[in-house]
C-alpha cells in the first residue's frame, strides 16, 4: 500500500481524500519543504498553473525549487491545469516557459503535467506505487524539513526566506539593510517599507514578529468566557 506525506495546506484541495479513494495511506501534516513526500528521497510540489504564473513573476518559484532540490535527491514539479491559460494570465509567457526550462536543465528538476486534482491525484498516486514498491526501505519514509547548510549565512537566509512572501531576493535585501537577524526582528514598518520597497509587505512581516503568540488553550479560554457572558 502506497504511504504518502501530504502537506496540511493541501487538505482542502481534494487530492488527499482522492489519495485514500485510491487505496493509499495519507499522513497529512506540516512540511517545510514540498507537497507531497512519496519515498525516501523524493518530494513533489504542486502548482496549478496560475500559482506557476503567480509564483514565477513574484520570485517564489526559485525560492521553492532551490529548497527542493537541496532537500530531496528527487525533486518533482507537479503542474496542474491547462497550459493554454498561461498566455491568457499573462503577455510575457516565454518568461514561464524560460523558468521551467531553467528549473529542468539547470536544477534537475523533474516536471509532470496534469489536467485536473483528480488527474493529479492519479499522478501522485501512481508515482509513490512505483518508487515504494522498488524501494528496499518501503514504509521508511524521512520528512527532510530543511536543506543541509554550509555556513550561518545560508542558514539566516533560510530563516528570513521563510517569512511570507519575502524569499531569496527580499531575504537579501534585508539582511544587507540590517545586518542581523536581531535587527530585522526589531525595525519599524517604515524601516521595513525602506528595504522592501512595499508598504504591505513592511506591515505583514511587522505584524508577524511582533504579534503575540495566542495558544489553542488561551483562544478555548477566551471562547468560553465570551460564551459564558
Amino acid at each position: 500500500m502506497a504511504r504518502i506525506y501530504v502537506d496540511d495546506r493541501e487538505k482542502n484541495s481534494g487530492i488527499p481524500d482522492l489519495l485514500k479513494e485510491f487505496g493509499a495511506t495519507v499522513i497529512i501534516q506540516q512540511l517545510s519543504v514540498g507537497d507531497y513526500v512519496i519515498g525516501e528521497d523524493i518530494a513533489i510540489e504542486r502548482k496549478s498553473v496560475s500559482d506557476l504564473v503567480h509564483s514565477i513573476f513574484d520570485k517564489r518559484f526559485f525560492d521553492q525549487i532551490t529548497r527542493l532540490k537541496s532537500s530531496y535527491k528527487m525533486p518533482i514539479l507537479l503542474i496542474e491545469g491547462n497550459l493554454e491559460r498561461i498566455r491568457e494570465i499573462t503577455e510575457k509567457w516565454k518568461a514561464i516557459n524560460s523558468a521551467l526550462i531553467t528549473a529542468i536543465a539547470e536544477y534537475d528538476i523533474k516536471v509532470i503535467y496534469s489536467l485536473n486534482k483528480s488527474d493529479s491525484a492519479y499522478v501522485i498516486f501512481k508515482l509513490s506505487e512505483k518508487y515504494q514498491s522498488n524501494s528496499i526501505k518501503k514504509n521508511r519514509i524521512t520528512l527532510h524539513d530543511k536543506p543541509k547548510f554550509e555556513n550561518i549565512k545560508d542558514m539566516q537566509l533560510y530563516f528570513i526566506e521563510s517569512l511570507p512572501n519575502i524569499g531569496e531576493t527580499n531575504a537579501k535585501k534585508l539582511l544587507e539593510k540590517f545586518s542581523t537577524v536581531r535587527n530585522i526582528c526589531n525595525a519599524s514598518i517604515s524601516d521595513l517599507e525602506r528595504a522592501l520597497g512595499s508598504r504591505k509587505k513592511a506591515e505583514e512581516i511587522y505584524k508577524i514578529l511582533n504579534t503575540p503568540y495566542i495558544s489553542s488553550a488561551d483562544n478555548n479560554e477566551k471562547k468560553s468566557l465570551l460564551d459564558f457572558l
